[in-house]
């Protein structure tokens, strides 16, 4: 059965806004494009990394999807805004099932508008108290919890990622039989069993947004514990910046004097990406703060293991000792022995990558979004 699908984002890769949530919208979008859905997508033109409007407003397709480009109200909480003229596009949509991520204003919104506009709602809010990057989002968490339970029963049905997630809604008053557990962040099956031939560049890769809560400068130490013994590490270190932690971190490589050993690559486009990820031996994501980390799958889908802090439902997305190692955040120590573990060790290494891509496949983009489809049908 053909469905009409209104996804609501603040921010996606159309235009190029590079992110977690934003990649799974964009996957999942196109995927259920591809099955024969009529998919919308309602964001903005801006950049979650540097929210500063990066395209035109209007509406344009790509993929098969249909994406509404509006303005933000200006009232902003941390990531989180309103956008102008929701009401009225979904109106002129007219969805059968509005799809909605993040706990932000719009959530209120479209549960207030559920019954009188007549949809089903669902709600992915990738776990929110997991990543507050704010003051303001710390101090309204508590009133946007009791907003939550307040509007809970207009939800037809929370998308929980991870078991802390579904915890987490439990621990809200969600009942069990509104939350289904996906499995996201999610790849393409097709990583599975390509073999990108690629000239090796480095050893270690990080890939991802360049902030302070994803730790790079820790990444950074770290390198300079290992270059004591491991002279010649090369390391990559690719993504949008944040340019004043940009620059810190090129002045802290210049004074360990590591300007030979790490390479900057800024943002890599995505048919790219995983030819990137192919050229290096070890992926690491040395964040203090996260949820999940989609790059930790990509790579162990194309074999490559990885190195992650224990943080958030990171745990959840390897298997410790088996296709990557955890270590603690903000220990470039720990941090330094796990990378040359993996370096030293080929025996080690061979296994972590073969395992690695078993792993993978409980992670695919055609297996989340076929569990989602059946989620849509029995609320409709």
């Amino acid at each position: 059965m053909k469905i009409r699908i209104a996804i609501v984002c603040p921010y996606y890769p159309w235009p190029p806004s590079v992110g977690g949530v934003e990649t799974i919208v964009r996957s999942v979008s196109t995927e259920l494009a591809k099955r024969g859905h009529e998919v919308y997508v309602i964001t903005t033109p801006f950049d979650v990394t540097t929210l500063k409007q990066v395209t035109e407003y209007g509406v344009e397709e790509r993929d098969g999807v249909t994406i509404y480009k509006l303005k933000p109200g200006k009232l902003k909480l941390g990531y989180a805004r309103f956008l102008k003229n929701l009401r009225e596009v979904i109106k002129e949509v007219k969805p059968d099932i509005v799809h909605e991520h993040n706990l932000h204003p719009h959530l209120i919104q479209l549960a207030l508008w559920r019954s009188s506009i007549k949809y089903r709602l669902i709600a992915e809010l990738h776990h929110p108290a997991v990543n507050l990057d704010f003051l303001t989002q710390k101090l309204a968490m508590p009133f946007t919890v009791l907003a939550l339970k307040l509007i809970s029963r207009d939800v037809d049905m929370f998308i929980a990622h991870t078991l802390i997630e579904k915890d987490w809604l439990r621990s809200k008053g969600i009942p069990d039989e509104s939350i289904s557990l996906i499995r996201f962040p999610a790849i393409p099956q097709r990583l599975l069993s390509i073999d990108i031939q690629t000239e090796m560049l480095g050893d270690v890769l990080y890939l991802g947004r360049i902030v302070p809560k994803k730790g790079v400068h820790i990444l950074i130490k770290a390198l300079n514990i290992v270059k004591q013994h491991l002279s010649n590490i090369k390391a990559t270190i690719a993504g949008p910046a944040e340019p004043g932690y940009l620059k810190e971190l090129k002045n802290l490589t210049e004074r360990l004097n590591l300007k030979n050993n790490i390479m900057f690559s800024g943002v890599i486009k995505e048919e790219e990406k995983y030819a990137l990820i192919k050229s290096h031996k070890v992926l690491v994501l040395p964040s203090l703060k996260e949820y999940t980390g989609g790059i930790l799958l990509e790579a162990q889908a194309l074999g490559i293991p990885v190195i992650a802090t224990r943080v958030g439902a990171v745990p959840e997305m390897l298997i410790e000792n088996e296709t990557g190692l955890l270590v603690q955040p903000n220990n470039e120590f720990e941090l330094a022995k796990a990378i040359k573990t993996l370096l030293s060790d080929s025996i080690t290494y061979q296994s972590f990558s073969k395992k690695a891509r078993e792993f993978a496949k409980n992670f695919t983009v055609e297996k989340a979004v076929e569990n989602l489809e059946k989620v849509y049908y029995n609320v409709l």
